[in-house]
C-alpha cells in the first residue's frame, strides 16, 4: 500500500473503534497529522492514536486489523484523496459532512471539472426517459461533466447517454468502490470507470448502509455547479439532493412537467426558492445556469419567459 492508503486505512480504523462516527475520529486525526507520521502503519504509534482517540489500545488495534484486509484487496487503480492531494476537488470544503478521504477510479480531474448533477426516481415513465437523455445530452455538449448516482432509472439513462456521445461522465457512489449497487449496473460501473471516474466517500472496509446514499448525494450535490431533478416522487433521493444544493447555495433545475403533475408536492415546494428554475427543454438548463453563474442573480420562480428571451438573443 502506498502513503495515502496507510493514511485512510488509519484514519478508517479510528472510525470503527469509535463506532463509526466520524466527527471524533476526524478530530484524533487532526492531531495525528500534527504529531505523527500519519503515513506509517497505525500500529507503530498504537499508544498515540489510542490516546487521542480516548479508546482502549486492544479495542483500536482490533479496528485496524478489521479494515486492513480491505484495503490490502484495494484495485492498484484506486486512487485515494486526501485534503492535501493536488486533485482533491476544492468546492466540497465548506459543505457539512466534508469526507477526509475520497476513492476515486479513473480521471480524478474530473472531480474539479464543472458539473451538473442529472438525478430522479428509478422508476421514470417514458418522458422522463426522454427527458434524462436531453438533459445529459445538453450539458455534455456544453462540456460539462455528466454528474449522477449510477442507480437504476434516471441516473443510468444520463450516465450512458453521456458515455454513448463521448462526453465525460462522474459517477458518486453510495457503496465503496470495491461494491457495485445495483448490481445490474456492473458493466455500466466498469464502462464509467475507463471512460470517466467513480468517486465514493466510503472505504472498502465500508459496510454499505440505506443512509450511506444520503450521504452521497450530499457529496453529488457539493461537486456539482446545480443538480437536474428530472422527475422523482415526495421524499425521493433526488428530492433530497435537491434541499441539499439549495442548502449549499447551489442551482437546481426541474421541468415544468413536474410542476405541473399535481401528483407530488415537492415542485410547489421548490418552485419559489432562490437558486430554482423551471425550464420546459433541456437546451435551456446550460444556457440559464451560465447566465446565473455570469449575473449571480437568484431568480426564485418559473423563469419561461427568461428563457425565451434567452433563446431570442
Amino acid at each position: 500500500m502506498d502513503q495515502r492508503w496507510h493514511q485512510a486505512l488509519n484514519y478508517e480504523a479510528l472510525v470503527r473503534a469509535n463506532k463509526n462516527s466520524e466527527a471524533k475520529a476526524q478530530q484524533a486525526f487532526a492531531k495525528a497529522l500534527a504529531s505523527l507520521d500519519t503515513t506509517e502503519p497505525l500500529l507503530l504509534h498504537l499508544g498515540e492514536y489510542a490516546s487521542l482517540l480516548g479508546v482502549a489500545e486492544d479495542l483500536l488495534s482490533e479496528a485496524y486489523f478489521a479494515c486492513r484486509p480491505s484495503f490490502e484487496a484495494m484495485p492498484s487503480a484506486v486512487q485515494v484523496l486526501t485534503w492535501e492531494h493536488p486533485l482533491w476537488p476544492k468546492q466540497v470544503d465548506s459543505f457539512a459532512y466534508c469526507p477526509r478521504f475520497l476513492y476515486v477510479q479513473g480521471n480524478a480531474s474530473l472531480l474539479s471539472q464543472p458539473s451538473i448533477s442529472v438525478i430522479g426516481t428509478r422508476s421514470p415513465s417514458l418522458e422522463g426517459k426522454k427527458s434524462a437523455v436531453q438533459s445529459a445530452y445538453a450539458i455534455g455538449k456544453r462540456s460539462y461533466v455528466v454528474a449522477s448516482g449510477l442507480a437504476l432509472g434516471i441516473d443510468g439513462v444520463a450516465h450512458k447517454t453521456a458515455l454513448d456521445n463521448g462526453f465525460p461522465t462522474i459517477a458518486v457512489l453510495g457503496t465503496p468502490l470495491t461494491s457495485c449497487y445495483p448490481p445490474e449496473h456492473v458493466q455500466l460501473q466498469e464502462a464509467i470507470a475507463e471512460r470517466g471516474a467513480l468517486v465514493s466517500r466510503f472505504a472498502p472496509s465500508s459496510q454499505t448502509q440505506k443512509w450511506f446514499f444520503l450521504l452521497r448525494n450530499r457529496l453529488m450535490s457539493a461537486l456539482s455547479l446545480a443538480s437536474v431533478v428530472v422527475e422523482d416522487r415526495d421524499g425521493g433521493g433526488a428530492v433530497r439532493q435537491a434541499a441539499f444544493a439549495l442548502e449549499q447555495k447551489k442551482y437546481l433545475f426541474f421541468y415544468q412537467s413536474s410542476l405541473d403533475n399535481h401528483s407530488f408536492l415537492w415542485p410547489k415546494e421548490f418552485a419559489n426558492r432562490p437558486r430554482v428554475f423551471v425550464v420546459k427543454q433541456a437546451g435551456d438548463i446550460p444556457r440559464v445556469l451560465e447566465k446565473a453563474v455570469k449575473t449571480r442573480e437568484q431568480v426564485g420562480k418559473v423563469v419561461q419567459k427568461s428563457v425565451q428571451l434567452d433563446l431570442g438573443l
